[in-house]
């Protein structure tokens, strides 16, 4: 990861964590996700978004405006 990059989301849902990666990709903001498995289970885990320290602020405004609600699990 670069040296001035913020986490700006996360979550176990990888389905959720590019949702947001796409919403900062179309708004202009560049961002990447580092996907961490969980060591007994890999297909757990977290999905951590990273966006440049100087458009955080921007992407945190992004993310506020998301509707997660058509990729909640029932």
């Amino acid at each position: 990861m670069k040296e001035d990059w913020v986490k700006v989301f996360e979550s176990r849902e990888i389905l959720k964590t590019k949702l947001v990666e796409d919403a900062l990709k179309q708004q202009g903001v560049e961002s990447h996700i580092l996907e961490r498995p969980d060591s007994a289970i890999p297909s757990l885990g977290a999905a951590t978004l990273y966006a440049p320290q100087d458009k955080a602020q921007k992407a945190l405004e992004i993310i506020r405006t998301i509707d997660f609600s058509a990729v909640e699990e029932d």
